[in-house]
C-alpha cells in the first residue's frame, strides 16, 4: 500500500491587534519571529483614514493624515470595540471623528454619511496585517490567534473575532495579552510557577498575575487603569501645553 502524503501543518499567525499599533508573528522552532513589511517595518499603526478621494488608507499612510484630516481618520478604535454607545460616550467626546449610537445602541463612526462599526475598522487593520504576513511568508494566511487584554469581557472578545472574520481570518483562539507576553519572553510553560506581567499599551496600563501549572497558563488576577496608556499621556501633555499658551 502506498502511504498517503502527510498534510503540512496549518499555518497560523499570532496577531497583536493593539490600540496604537498592530503586528503579526509566527513561531520558528521555539522562538517567536515578528513579520515585517517590505520596508522592514514590523508595526502597523491601528489607524484607518477615509480619504475625500474615496480611498481607504490603512496603517502608516492613514496615520500621516491625522493632522490634515482629523475628522476622517479613525484611531484607538480598540477602546470602542464590543462596548455600547453609552459606555464609550465620555471617550467619544474627546475623539476628532464623529461617533454616534447605532442599532442596538452600538457605537458607529460616521464619515460621509456612512456608519462604520468598530469591528469593520479593526477588520481593515487586520487585513493590512494579514497582507504583510502573506508577503513575508510567501504563502496565504487564513488562520490566526489574536491577543486581547485580560480584562476584555465576552462581548469585546466576540467583537474581536467578528473583526477577524470580516478580514478573512479564522480566529482559532483569543489569547490574553499577559499570557502572550509571558510566552514571547521565554516563559514556555515547562516550569510551574507564578508570573507577574506589566502591560503598558496605547490605551491601558495593566498588571496581571499568571499561574503556570503543567503547561497551562491561568490568569489569576488582573488590575490596572483602562485610561492610562499612550493615548492618555498624549492627551495630558496636549492639555498642559494648551493651558500654558497665552490667552
Amino acid at each position: 500500500m502506498t502511504a498517503e502524503p502527510t498534510k503540512p501543518p496549518r499555518l497560523v499567525v499570532g496577531i497583536d491587534l493593539g490600540t496604537t499599533n498592530s503586528l503579526a508573528a509566527v513561531r520558528a522552532g521555539k522562538t517567536p519571529h515578528v513579520l515585517r513589511d517590505r520596508d522592514g517595518e514590523a508595526l502597523v499603526p491601528s489607524v484607518v483614514c477615509f480619504h475625500p478621494d474615496g480611498r481607504a488608507l490603512v496603517g502608516r499612510e492613514a496615520k500621516a493624515e491625522r493632522l490634515r484630516l482629523p475628522d476622517r481618520t479613525v484611531f484607538s478604535v480598540k477602546r470602542l470595540i464590543g462596548r455600547s454607545a453609552d459606555e464609550i460616550a465620555t471617550e467619544a467626546r474627546k475623539l476628532p471623528y464623529r461617533v454616534t449610537a447605532g442599532e442596538r445602541n452600538l457605537p458607529r463612526i460616521e464619515i460621509d454619511g456612512a456608519a462604520h462599526s468598530p469591528e469593520a475598522i479593526s477588520a481593515r487593520v487586520l487585513q493590512r496585517v494579514k497582507t504583510i504576513a502573506e508577503q513575508a511568508l510567501a504563502q496565504p494566511v487564513h488562520a490566526a490567534v489574536i491577543t486581547v487584554p485580560a480584562w476584555f469581557d465576552d462581548a469585546q472578545r466576540q467583537a474581536t473575532k467578528d473583526a477577524a472574520a470580516l478580514a478573512g481570518l479564522d480566529c482559532l483562539r483569543i489569547l490574553n495579552e499577559p499570557t502572550a507576553a509571558a510566552l514571547a519572553y521565554g516563559i514556555d510553560g515547562t516550569k510551574d510557577g507564578t508570573v507577574l506581567v506589566y502591560d503598558l499599551g496605547g490605551g491601558t496600563f495593566d498588571v496581571s498575575i499568571l499561574r503556570i501549572e503543567d503547561g497551562v497558563f491561568r490568569v489569576l488576577a488582573t488590575a490596572g487603569d483602562t485610561h492610562l496608556g499612550g493615548d492618555d499621556f498624549d492627551a495630558l501633555l496636549a492639555d498642559r501645553i494648551l493651558a500654558a499658551l497665552p490667552r
